[in-house]
């Protein structure tokens, strides 16, 4: 460490970890600022570099060294605080190139400063790094930094608190508390975190183009993409911290919720072949256009295509750390295999019926998604009595009367083990690959409450036509065939039918169960998926898997089933405070009342 008599007026912070040669380099460039080295002091923080920066310590100008494990850029910055002694703080990255009047213009505009401000510098790629493509483009764009929206002279706000060449009194530093480290260890949104603090103590950003410092960083298309992930979360952090919605890029003073949510699933589903071709655009511009500056056009053709499939990993790192389960994880490796789906099954009437939905189910087992069959005799003939007795695999719940699909079903979730469960009814016959193809949604999206899936008898928009023939082979080639052509897809609903519902255990335990005044059946389905959305969640038709939904065996069940759903029609409306004479399947109400509920 050198040191002079005279304290600084201006001190230079910069982390660094593992780049020596790039410390070194910026110290270099210090050295030869027109601004007199007696007026102004380095301190470095080696940000836990292995093995540890050596850096000489013999400079013109006052240098400190000192070394943390690693904790991040904020973290380093604050590490640095107490060396100072100077009144002011630069704070620059350890790539910075700085100009050699960088320093002495610094001082100069908070010398004829009359109010609160922090003083913001450019740091343009430098010529080395801008040899890449991709590092052109960020440069002549606002994809990184969006330079395009400063003035030079004038004030801004808190968003373009950017530390790559900004510097402030360091008693304000101090007073505010510093950088968070704690929230925000990586290097994106810590310094813009602190800049909002700072506004509300009465600080704005003062931009001076012409106090130039270069950035010597080539940034890769994948470190690009990642650190949007890493933006996302970091996003939702400050949101969480603050309050302020407009940190999400919604309107201030509004909540993000559920609709939110749910677009932001959207995008990181619905977005992925075009976030994949873009990279691959990418990647192509970069092997051919790198070595000379990107025309003019090949800029204004990418600069969009980028900002639209960066929110793709920016929706990632905001629903993963909103839910606290990272979609990409599910997305490229399936659902968590070994847990256990309890598989509820409400019987009353014919043996054989049962029989086709339990040997499919015995039939589609497979190995990574274990299930457990839980059917509850609410009323069966003896012949499905004697089949159920047969399958000694299968836990039996039998009633002496029909309670009702409702209680039954609420029977059943109290002996059953599983962290995934599925309400199936008797006459549905499940084929290959159901329940993984089911699970794979409910894990890419944690906030999807129930997920049902295509059949050929359903309401809200979950039947299709089905013309595979009553033989198994016909059935599964159908299905195999709708999953080939609508893999991964979806479409987000208010409300399923529980023919086969797929749900968590959170979400029932939250709930407590299906509404018994919905006995003996009917919108009991309807009533269960609407509260489940009023979780803060959404419910979710699988488009790519398909099980079949047995026609009515008799016209006197189908007449029964008519009068069951009349008379719990009104039973759903009153509940739901529908309007007065709404007929039977009218859910137009139903906007005002989750508005009432919310």
């Amino acid at each position: 460490m050198t040191s002079t008599l005279e304290t600084p007026e201006l001190a230079v912070i910069f982390p660094s970890c593992g780049r020596p040669e790039r410390a070194r380099a910026l110290l270099e460039r210090l050295s030869a600022q027109s601004l007199a080295p007696e007026r102004f002091e380095v301190v470095c923080v080696d940000d836990g570099s292995e093995p540890a920066l050596e850096l000489p310590r013999e400079w013109p100008f006052r240098f400190t060294l000192l070394r943390q494990e690693n904790a991040g850029p904020g973290a380093a910055r604050n590490r640095a605080l107490p060396e100072v002694r100077a009144p002011l703080c630069l704070i620059l990255n350890d790539d910075a190139v700085p100009a050699p009047d960088l320093l002495a213009g610094h001082l100069a505009a908070h010398a004829a400063a009359r109010a609160k401000i922090a003083v913001l510098g450019t740091f343009h790629f430098d010529a080395a790094s801008k040899e890449s493509a991709f590092v052109d483009l960020l440069d002549r764009t606002d994809l990184l930094f969006d330079f395009s929206a400063l003035e030079h002279g004038e004030l801004h706000g808190w968003p373009f608190f950017w530390t790559c060449n900004i510097s402030l009194p360091t008693e304000v530093l101090r007073a505010s508390g510093g950088f968070d480290a704690e929230s925000f260890p990586g290097a994106v949104l810590e310094d813009v975190e602190l800049g909002w603090r700072l506004q509300r103590a009465g600080y704005r950003i003062l931009f001076r183009s012409d106090l130039v410092a270069e950035h010597a960083h080539r940034y890769g298309i994948r470190a690009y993409f990642e650190r949007a992930v890493r933006l996302g979360r970091n996003l939702v952090r400050m949101y969480r911290k603050h309050g302020d919605a407009s940190v999400l890029r919604l309107p201030a003073g509004s909540t993000p919720g559920e609709p939110w949510l749910r677009t932001l699933q959207a995008t990181f589903e619905l977005a992925q072949e075009q976030f994949r071709r873009a990279q691959e655009l990418l990647e192509q511009v970069e092997r051919e256009h790198s070595g000379r500056p990107l025309p003019d056009a090949l800029v204004s053709q990418l600069a969009p295509l980028v900002a639209r499939v960066q929110a793709v990993p920016l929706a990632r790192g905001m629903l993963a750390e909103w839910t606290g389960c990272d979609p990409q994880r599910a997305l490229q490796e399936g659902p968590r295999p070994g847990l256990l789906t309890s598989v509820i099954v409400v019987a009353c009437g014919e043996g054989r019926r049962l029989e086709r939905c339990l040997e499919a189910l015995e039939r589609t087992r497979e190995d990574a998604h274990p299930i457990e069959i839980l059917v509850v005799d609410n009323g069966c003939d003896e012949e499905a009595r004697a089949r159920l007795a047969a399958r000694p695999e299968v836990l039996v719940i039998r009633n002496t009367e029909n309670l009702g699909a409702p209680a039954a079903r609420n029977q059943a979730l109290a002996r059953s083990g599983g962290e995934y469960l599925v309400f199936l009814d008797d006459d549905v016959v499940v084929t290959a690959g159901w329940l993984g193809r089911l699970l794979w949604h409910a894990e890419v999206d944690p906030l999807a409450a129930c997920i049902g899936p295509r059949t050929d008898r359903s309401a809200h928009g979950q039947a299709l036509a089905y013309d595979g023939g009553e033989q198994t082979a016909g059935l599964e080639a159908f299905a195999a065939a709708l999953h080939a052509r609508e893999r991964h897809k979806f479409r987000h609903a208010l409300l399923l039918s529980s023919f086969c519902l797929l749900t968590r255990r959170s979400v029932v335990e939250r709930l407590g169960g299906f509404d018994t005044r919905f006995s003996p059946w009917g919108f009991e389905d309807d009533d269960f998926t609407l509260r489940a959305a009023l979780l803060g969640m959404h419910n979710r038709v699988a488009e790519d898997v398909f099980v079949r939904h047995a026609a009515y065996s008799s016209g006197q069940r189908a007449a029964r089933h008519e009068q069951l759903l009349d008379q719990n029609w009104r039973k759903f409306a009153e509940k739901w405070s529908l309007p007065r004479g709404a007929k039977r399947g009218d859910y137009a109400g139903l906007e005002a009342a989750l508005t009432r509920a919310g």
